[in-house]
């Protein structure tokens, strides 16, 4: 057998060797399920994979904002003002620096007018001091037990204990509330770029805060307290996500860092679904967490 015969031979089997790996791959290759995570971006993928856990959320803006480092003194501001009101008994905390009050003539209004009216009740310095300053929240409140009103400052809105207006509902009848009050609010930094709504919404699932067969309720952005110095409280900008548990309808109310992306530890939690029974079941639709629930300064 000359030389030239044995190339031949070897440049066909190595053909046929090609051929014959170049099949099994595309056999191999079609008989896999085709998937899209490969070709989708990380938050794309993320989203897949909730969908596939049943979690369940509406359209998620991926929209950035901005935000501030803020602080206010730790001050009774509220006690000052609380010769000028009327038809109430008052008490305050000075521990907890809350207010709390009782009316004399409980306020009734109907349950169609209820949130109307007392957006318009409490604009009178005479009825709740500071009332303007207060936004209702309807995220937040249960029409038959408590209506939560949120302290607006120019940074935006506070969603902390420190600047709530809450008021107690028995029977339809609004029988007193609850308050606090931040005062003299500064910016300690320049502004900075805060996370969306989708990036903390997945940052809490990332994190295992958001298991399989859940539900969000609600969202907003807003300032809560990070920790305390020298006798003044710092604020930051805080996604606060409201989560439902399918099976059981209890619900979680989590908490993202919007300037460090980081989860806040410690989540509330409400039965029943009763901390967001008055909103509605879709999801706020704004990155800066503003909706229709918020109007009625």
């Amino acid at each position: 057998m000359d030389f030239r015969r044995i190339e031949l031979i070897f440049l066909i089997v190595f053909v046929a060797l090609d051929i014959f790996l170049f099949a099994s791959f595309t056999q191999n290759d079609s008989s896999t399920p085709y998937t899209t995570t490969t070709n989708l971006s990380d938050s794309e993928a993320i989203a897949q994979d909730m969908k596939e856990d049943h979690i369940t959320v509406g359209k998620l803006s991926d929209a950035n904002d901005e935000g501030f480092y803020l602080a206010s003194e730790t001050t009774d501001t509220l006690v000052k003002g609380l010769p000028q009101l009327t038809g109430q008994t008052t008490s305050y905390n000075y521990r907890t620096h809350k207010l709390t009050s009782q009316f004399n003539t409980p306020l009734t209004y109907s349950k169609e007018h209820l949130i109307s009216e007392l957006k318009k009740f409490i604009k009178s310095g005479t009825n709740i001091l500071h009332g303007a300053e207060y936004s209702y929240i309807a995220g937040m409140s249960d029409p038959k037990n408590t209506l939560v009103f949120a302290q607006k400052i120019k940074q935006g809105v506070v969603l902390d204990p420190q600047g709530t207006l809450t008021f107690n509902v028995n029977n339809d009848v609004v029988t007193g509330y609850t308050q606090t009050y931040l005062p003299n609010v500064t910016v300690l930094r320049e502004k900075q770029a805060t996370i969306s709504a989708q990036d903390a919404i997945q940052l809490l699932y990332t994190s295992s805060e958001l298991v399989a067969n859940s539900k969000i309720v609600w969202y907003r952005l807003g300032y809560s307290e990070l920790t305390e110095v020298r006798g003044s409280v710092i604020y930051v900008p805080v996604w606060n996500v409201m989560i439902q548990h399918k099976g059981t309808k209890n619900e979680s109310l989590k908490k993202v860092n919007a300037l460090t992306r980081t989860v806040i530890k410690g989540s509330t939690t409400a039965n029943d679904g009763s901390s967001s029974s008055s909103g509605s079941s879709s999801t706020a639709a704004s990155s800066s967490g503003t909706n229709e629930d918020e109007s009625g300064s």
